[in-house]
């Protein structure tokens, strides 16, 4: 930590502290604006997110990709980053004791993490209570930049509004009636919601939904009920590797070419647990950012996640260094850690750094100032022919269709639900 911390930070972590013994929650209004205003060359972050269970593999990827944004900054811009980790257990409640060990016990000046968008709220929640700035680094539930926005939460991840208005004309185009699949809770409650919104727009119906258990083990009770609906198409609106689960027994009831396959948003390893055949049914994905993206910093930085990572690139290893890229930034552009300070730093900020060049897309990326949403292009993908998938020196599976301009996908804030 920096010696140049106020008197201001000292006592607002002795109240953190205090408070947190008699309990998380019921700190709102007693800290007075968080972290020090006399420089940001010394960081400590706090990074908090699925480091077990049946999402470890899409935490740790997101934790390898910001330690690699940390050394990146720290030789660009003169500064230390100590990275204070923490694992959320896919809980809530677990994620917020996480943020509140790390400002009062790490002394945090800043945190990010989670890939669950249950519990991504919970925290933005309690982020936003105690004036401590935080990135939802890889959640995707419009309730993030929605009802549960804060002055403190910025999420720069695409929202499920912004992926399904990618995937939906492409959906609408390929078929008149769909059937959904969608995991139930935060983030695959919203996904339905959008995708459902957007096909109706489009005229299209949607004649049946199933809401599936997280995690889940056995599918095809689901699968047999999009199989008797009569629909043309089938969503799989599925989280984490529950996916390709789904997808297996998709394949191994015989489903696969009888129906369109659409799903809103790809993670390019969820994939790389089946073969390429199995693979290679997927007609139509959205995706915030995947090694299919081909520009010459997306191409290095997948390059340097395959030397550096256990598992070969895909989005998640870009939202950690986004998160960590953007976060650092603000506070050396503030020179402060001071929550409010950041924010003005972040509030319309056009991304400029080397984070946009990875991302790709010609549209540019800015921090939408009414719901601090992150405003950045997304694509449609589909998955390559079997022979010209490709392992090495990463796998690469998928072919981008379309790129979408964030403003043409993004609900204006008006009708987001977001007021602060």
């Amino acid at each position: 930590m920096s010696g140049n911390n106020t008197r201001e930070t000292v006592d607002r972590r002795t109240v953190l502290r205090a408070a947190g013994a008699a309990g998380i929650g019921g700190l709102a209004g007693c800290l007075g604006g968080g972290g020090g205003e006399g420089g940001a060359n010394e960081l400590t972050v706090g990074y908090a997110t699925s480091l077990s269970g049946p999402f470890a593999v899409f935490g740790q990827s997101a934790l390898d990709g910001a330690m690699l944004a940390a050394e990146d900054l720290e030789e660009e811009l003169d500064v230390s980053i100590t990275v204070e980790e923490g694992d959320t257990q896919l809980d809530p409640q677990t994620g917020v004791s996480q943020l509140q060990r790390m400002v009062t016990e790490a002394e945090a000046d800043f945190t990010m993490g989670a890939v669950s968008s249950s519990a991504a709220q919970a925290m933005a929640s309690w982020a936003n209570e105690n004036e401590v700035i935080y990135m939802p680094t890889g959640a995707h539930g419009d309730g993030l930049t929605g009802e549960a926005c804060g002055p403190y939460s910025f999420r720069p991840t695409a929202s499920n509004s912004m992926l399904a208005a990618s995937i939906g004309a492409e959906m609408a185009e390929s078929a008149d009636s769909w059937y959904l699949l969608y995991s139930d809770y935060a983030w695959g409650q919203t996904a339905q919601s959008a995708v459902t919104r957007i096909l109706e727009e489009q005229g299209k119906e949607v004649v049946g939904r199933s809401a599936t258990p997280f995690p889940a083990d056995d599918y095809s009770p689901y699968l047999n009920e999009a199989d008797n609906s009569g629909a043309e198409g089938i969503g799989m609106l599925i989280a984490g590797l529950d996916l390709r689960k789904a997808t297996n027994q998709l394949v191994s009831q015989g489903m696969q070419g009888n129906y369109t396959l659409a799903m809103h948003q790809l993670e390019d390893a969820v994939f790389w647990g089946l073969d390429r055949e199995s693979a290679g049914i997927l007609d139509s994905a959205g995706q915030v950012w995947g090694p299919a993206v081909d520009t010459d910093a997306s191409v290095d930085f997948c390059e340097r996640v395959a030397e550096y990572s256990d598992t070969d690139p895909y989005v998640r290893h870009f939202l950690g260094y986004l998160s960590m890229d953007q976060a650092v930034r603000a506070a050396v552009r503030a020179d402060s850690t001071n929550a409010d300070d950041m924010r003005g730093a972040l509030e319309g900020h056009e991304v400029t750094s080397v984070a946009a060049d990875i991302k790709g897309g010609d549209s540019g990326m800015y921090w939408r100032e009414g719901d601090h949403q992150l405003i950045q292009p997304t694509y449609t993908v589909e998955a390559l022919p079997v022979e010209e998938m490709s392992e090495d020196p990463y796998k690469r599976w998928f072919q981008v269709v379309n790129t979408f301009d964030g403003d043409d996908v993004a609900r204006p804030v008006s009708e987001t639900g977001c007021s602060m």
